[in-house]
């Protein structure tokens, strides 16, 4: 048996009957009712559950004041007078239902083996596919652990050439800063060495130019005291001489004298006139050291005094 489609009538009576069943229609559900009825008035064709629904669900859109129970309670209403109407036909689909059900279960019992069966071939497959591939990754494992054991002994053996390197370029520098700083050290000590052999030829040297001015300077002394004897020796003899010749004068005076005096005797009588005597002469000797005027000027001045008595004698 086929289910029958709700006309319009059995649709609205089943409304009205869920609205007024309280006894009063409220303004929500009136309004709610109008603008439903209008939608299946516009409605063509039959009018299957789903229509139903959809014209529920679009008043409802358009009268949101109606709350959700209210508008599930109308929709129980009218589906139950479509169980109403088709209780015959909906037990057969029931039934019809279930021996589908039933059919699906079976079908679905048995997919479910296959399925079971595939999925356990399967999982037996990608087991084994796991298994060659932990395999695989175990052997690439061991081979990178190689490889990194390789490698780790590569850069240790490398790093350990690299420390002898440096170790050995160490030691060279510090070999080549200890030749550097003995070089230093030997040029420092030939350098004051050099110095201090400058030093001491530059002392030599002044203490010969020193001995060399002492040696000029007693040279020069001793010279000037030459000269100074040679001068003083000079002066003596000077003095001497002038000494003799102002001797050899006054002898020779004393001498003309006394040739004077003889011819007078010769000429008158001595008692005849008195006749002064020369003033006595007194001979001094002359020293360099001694004060006064030089010995060329005293001789001179001596000199003259006798010529001067001699002329005075002479004239009277």
């Amino acid at each position: 048996m086929e289910e029958e489609d709700l006309n319009l009538t059995e649709i609205l009576t089943a409304l009205q009957d869920f609205m007024t069943q309280d006894g009063a229609i409220s303004e929500e559900q009136r309004a709610f009712y109008k603008a439903f009825r209008v939608h299946l008035n516009n409605h063509t064709g039959n009018f299957t559950i789903e229509d139903i629904e959809s014209l529920l669900l679009k008043t409802k859109s358009e009268i949101p004041e109606i709350s959700e129970d209210e508008f599930g309670n109308m929709g129980e209403a009218i589906l139950s007078q479509y169980n109403t109407k088709n209780k015959e036909a909906i037990n057969d689909r029931i039934r019809r239902l279930a021996e589908e059900e039933a059919a699906k279960r079976a079908l679905a019992e048995e997919e479910r083996k296959r399925l079971e069966e595939e999925r356990l071939a399967e999982e037996a497959r990608l087991a084994e596919e796991a298994r060659l591939e932990e395999e695989e990754r175990l052997a690439e494992e061991a081979r990178l652990a190689e490889e990194e054991r390789l490698a780790e002994e590569a850069r240790l053996a490398e790093e350990a050439r690299l420390a002898e390197e440096a170790r050995l370029a160490e030691e060279a520098r510090l070999a080549d800063e200890a030749r550097s700083a003995e070089e230093a050290r030997l040029a420092e000590e030939a350098r004051l060495a050099e110095e201090a052999r400058l030093a001491e030829e530059a002392r030599l040297a002044e203490e010969a130019r020193l001995a060399e001015e002492a040696r000029l300077a007693e040279e020069a002394r001793l010279a000037e005291e030459a000269r100074l004897a040679e001068e003083a020796r000079l002066a003596e003899e000077a003095r001497l001489a002038d000494e003799a010749r102002i001797q050899a004068e006054l002898e020779a005076g004393a001498a003309a004298k006394q040739a004077y005096w003889d011819t007078q005797d010769d000429l008158q009588n001595p008692e005849d006139k008195e006749v002064p005597d020369l003033p006595e002469q007194q001979q001094t000797p002359l020293s360099p050291e001694s004060d006064g005027p030089p010995l060329s000027v005293k001789v001179l001045v001596g000199v003259a005094a006798v010529l001067s008595l001699l002329g005075a004698f002479f004239v009277l």
